[in-house]
């Protein structure tokens, strides 16, 4: 009996001005354009061309102030940039963060749902519990709660989404 074929899956993640702290300082960073949606337009479509498989857009709820010191990360909210992507591009998938913490499973629901409407089915949602009581602190709450809760409202999370 053969073994079942294994296929990799490749997406761009795209982080403002990239990953390393200083890499808004290189003399040929991009930070001059994150604020302008033709530069995320040309690297989905550039990511498209190469047949990678989705453009990601990571999202939280806080900006850290080491994360503003440290110098540009994004400017847009990832579901408004993701459909205006889907309006330049036909083939790629477009993903992004959705937090089971500070989501209600119909917004999310809503939101994906309308991208995937937008975009002809390319919508793709990364559901994580958040990472930092900043996050909480932006909706009215002291703390994220324990690892137990988040997870617990995440597993529910993800059931009702899939539902809706």
């Amino acid at each position: 009996m053969s073994q079942p074929v294994k296929q990799a899956r490749f997406s761009l993640f795209i982080y403002g001005a990239g990953h390393h702290q200083a890499a808004w300082r290189a003399p040929d960073s991009p930070a001059e354009r994150l604020g302008e949606a033709a530069y995320y337009v040309e690297l989905a479509q550039v990511a498209e061309r190469g047949l990678l498989d989705a453009v990601f857009l990571a999202d939280g709820q806080a900006v850290a102030p080491e994360a503003v010191a440290a110098g540009p990360t994004w400017f847009f909210e990832p579901f408004t940039l993701l459909s205006a992507l889907s309006q330049h591009t036909s083939r790629i998938g477009l993903v992004c963060t959705v937090s089971s913490s500070f989501y209600t499973p119909f917004h999310a629901a809503r939101m994906l749902a309308s991208l995937d409407r937008l975009s002809g089915g390319r919508a793709g949602a990364n559901v994580v519990t958040s990472m930092w009581d900043a996050e909480a602190q932006n909706h009215g709450r002291e703390t994220l709660g324990d690892h137990a809760y988040r997870y617990g409202r995440a597993d529910e999370f993800i059931t009702v989404l899939r539902q809706l």
